[in-house]
């Protein structure tokens, strides 16, 4: 009886059996190596549509959300102020060509008329002078020469008239002749005396040389011939100056016309269109309201039409222990809750090289740094708006056919160390391994396991699962 009791005792309390070690299976596949955050969709860019002129707004045919092209009408400003002011700025341009053109003229003619006035001028001054010069050379010996001539010529002719006197005295006293014929021929003594006497007084004056009284009045012509050309040369002076005003009234014009332009300019800018293409993000007037010019120191608020959007991105913070894998052109997954169906791409275009704030991780309230990350999206269906939350995985590392172990299967920290792995009989051998990548799941084997082993999970100690179980905050 007592032996049997015995027997049973041992049946009862044979030790159990031990419990199999939980296993994984390394296996072959994509690892992929990214930084996960959430940010919010913001436009790459904004384009502030302002009005460069003053108005009333006639209308605004645009549409928050609405994609708009290059060149697409925004709005039209009332041209009322303009179009006067247009009006009379091409009539001072009328004028101010008017006038250029008289004062073109007027040059012209005062041009001609000091150039005949010097010329008259210069050639009354040259005959005064030569005349001057002839008086007081006195006479040649030609001109003596001449009027001896002429004296002699008159005493023949003086002669040959008293000849023809006496001739008809003696006829008439025989009544051959009239009286009258006798008294014509003594008219013709007279006025051949005459003329002697004229002779030899030109001929004793040129004899005698020329008077003071001449000289002086040859030399006061000269004088008076100098001072009327040196007039004309002090009138050609005012050329000058009617050139001077051609000048001012071209600039005048030019001037005239250049506000006339800027007017122009003014009425192409009463219609306003999109500077590039892009997404209305936000329309600030209505038609009917008043807009002031951009150009003439008002605030946005009064002169600003609306906000063009050309491109999105998400911005995220990412903390400082992941920035530094976060590289610029990385691929980016991107998902948003208002689209869950659709999975859309980007690429990081910027990298913040300054912390911009922080955020607490644990019960302690430690901060960690962050930094921001723009990354361009794609919006091909334009279903993506400004505001929206997005969750991004940044891609950092991404292997194809890599050889995958569960990181609970490795015990070890760095990328060398030592697992247990069933063989064949099911016994734990240990084999040294070599890692690669890894993300939150899973290690890439480089060296040690092959696709198919089983890896031993080590054991959860009690300190790790009181971490399991708290959590890290």
């Amino acid at each position: 009886m007592i032996g049997c009791s015995v027997a049973g005792w041992r049946y009862t309390h044979r030790p159990p059996k031990p419990t199999p070690p939980v296993t994984v299976t390394v296996t072959r596949g994509e690892l992929v190596v990214k930084v996960s955050e959430s940010g919010t969709i913001q436009p790459l860019s904004k384009v502030d549509v302002k009005s460069k002129v003053a108005g009333r707004l006639l209308s605004v045919p645009i549409h928050e959300g609405e994609a708009v092209k290059a060149g697409q009408l925004i709005a039209t400003v009332d041209r009322e102020l303009i179009d006067p002011q247009i009006a009379r700025q091409q009539a001072a341009v009328t004028q101010s060509q008017a006038t250029l053109d008289q004062a073109k003229t007027q040059y012209a003619l005062q041009v001609r008329q000091t150039k005949d006035a010097i010329e008259q001028a210069q050639a009354s001054l040259h005959s005064a002078q030569t005349h001057l010069a002839s008086v007081a050379a006195g006479a040649r010996a030609q001109e003596v020469a001449q009027q001896q001539e002429a004296v002699s010529r008159a005493k023949i002719a003086l002669a040959d008239a008293h000849r023809t006197l006496v001739r008809k005295q003696s006829l008439v006293s025989r009544g051959f002749v009239a009286q009258s014929d006798v008294d014509t021929a003594q008219v013709a003594v007279d006025t051949a005396q005459s003329n002697l006497d004229s002779a030899n007084q030109q001929l004793s004056l040129t004899l005698a040389g020329p008077r003071s009284v001449d000289i002086e009045d040859a030399r006061s012509q000269v004088k008076a011939a100098q001072v009327t050309l040196d007039t004309a040369y002090t009138n050609a002076m005012q050329n000058n100056l009617r050139k001077l005003d051609i000048t001012q009234q071209e600039a005048a014009l030019s001037q005239a016309r250049n506000d006339l332009v800027q007017l122009q300019v003014q009425l192409g800018d009463t219609t306003i269109v999109a500077p590039a293409a892009g997404t209305v993000l936000k329309i600030y007037k209505k038609p009917s309201e008043i807009i002031q010019s951009a150009t003439t120191g008002f605030s946005d608020s009064e002169s600003i039409v609306a906000t063009l959007g050309n491109a999105l991105m998400v911005q995220a913070d990412i903390n400082e222990i992941d920035i530094a894998k976060v590289q610029l052109h990385q691929h980016v997954v991107i998902r948003v809750d208002a689209l869950s169906d659709q999975t859309f791409t980007g690429d990081v275009i910027a990298i913040s090289p300054s912390s911009n704030g922080s955020f607490s991780t644990t019960s302690t309230a430690s901060s960690v740094a962050k930094y921001t990350v723009q990354i361009a999206i794609a919006n091909p269906g334009r279903d993506l708006r400004t505001g929206m939350t997005a969750d991004v995985d940044i891609i950092t590392a991404k292997r194809e056919g890599a050889v995958l172990i569960p990181l609970e299967a490795t015990p070890f920290k760095g990328n060398h160390g030592t697992v247990k792995v069933l063989d064949a009989a099911g016994k734990q051998v240990t084999k040294s391994v070599t890692l690669g990548l890894r993300n939150d799941n899973a290690a890439e084997v480089l060296q040690g396991l092959s696709p198919g082993d089983k890896v031993v999970v080590p054991p959860v100690s009690a300190q790790d699962r009181r971490t399991i179980d708290i959590g890290p905050g």
